[in-house]
């Protein structure tokens, strides 16, 4: 394997929330696409000293470290070369940034990223910067209860909401769903099979360890066969990591971080666990077991985009 070069990247966004792209010149590698601005990190440099160096010299600007997040880390094997991306969110920086090595820049508004062509390397951080922090997951209740638990579950600062129904028939799951889908257009994410979201055009999916597992390694039931946008899957080990990273899904759940009463008896990863996994990870990757909104700051300084929660969020009263 050829030698890994580790960047230092940064998604930069200015005081009217827009974001920084550059061109990259079309003698490099990769030339011709956008890409985050950063460059290489030096030997016995830290990743955020990197990132201060290499935006002052191709930018001009000087980043306001407090203001700098972690926002993923990317492994990623190109046929010719291996990088590791160390991508940070920046929110405040002083100066006027410009192109000082003649490279274009462009600020463009958050929705327009789709728009953009990135190296393969950071589909990963296009995923991250469009994908929520914060995920309830329904409990198991009554039918009728579900539509208070996404109203609570949103009001309590949830993102989106998964919804994990598996004590009801397929039949009242399907409804279901239609039901809340229409009423909180785009923010439901359906767990089920890839058939059954493609025949309710679901936008978000979310496939079980042991449906990801069901997904043929050799291609024949990939990503390509999912019609919707967004693509989740559950994992537990490093094996379901690779396999969820064969499907090309666009972030995981890791679990269990922390004990659950839901599964006493599981071994949790801990937080040391979780993030050396998160480092092996090139998909945006959601805490969940054990963990509430309180812990979304730890998930992040761990490299996790964000937790998803059961218990974390109140269920409607008299839920069982």
């Amino acid at each position: 394997m050829s030698k890994l070069i580790h960047v230092a990247a940064a998604a930069i966004f200015n005081p009217a929330g827009e974001l920084l792209l550059a061109l990259r010149d079309t003698q490099q590698h990769q030339g011709g696409l956008w890409e985050f601005p950063g460059g290489k990190v030096e030997e016995g440099e830290s990743a955020r000293d990197a990132l201060a160096r290499e935006l002052a010299e191709e930018l001009g600007i000087e980043i306001d470290q407090a203001a700098t997040m972690p926002l993923i880390q990317v492994p990623y094997h190109y046929p010719d070369k291996s990088v590791l991306l160390d991508v940070f969110r920046v929110n405040g920086f002083s100066g006027t940034a410009y192109g000082r090595e003649g490279q274009p820049l462009k600020w463009i508004q958050l929705a327009e990223l789709t728009d953009y062509q990135f190296p393969a390397a950071n589909k990963p951080i296009v995923n991250a910067l469009l994908l929520p922090n914060r995920i309830a997951i329904t409990p198991e209740l009554p039918c009728e209860q579900y539509t208070s638990f996404v109203e609570q579950a949103l009001q309590q600062g949830a993102d989106k909401v998964m919804l994990r129904a598996k004590h009801l028939s397929d039949a009242v799951q399907r409804s279901l769903y239609t039901q809340l889908a229409t009423t909180f257009e785009g923010l439901i994410i359906w767990n089920t099979s890839l058939e059954e979201a493609n025949a309710f055009h679901a936008s978000a999916v979310h496939l079980s360890s042991d449906r990801l597992q069901q997904l043929d390694n050799q291609g024949l039931q990939r990503r390509e066969l999912f019609t919707g946008r967004w693509l989740g899957a559950s994992c537990h080990s490093i094996e379901q990591i690779r396999q969820a990273e064969r499907v090309e899904v666009d972030y995981i759940t890791l679990s269990p971080v922390q004990p659950t009463r839901s599964h006493p008896h599981t071994p949790p990863l801990g937080w040391d666990e979780f993030r050396r996994l998160v480092s092996e990870t090139r998909v945006p990757v959601y805490a969940l077991g054990g963990v509430s909104l309180e812990h979304l700051a730890t998930t992040i300084d761990a490299g996790g985009q964000g937790i998803a929660a059961i218990s974390g969020f109140q269920p409607p009263v008299g839920a069982t």
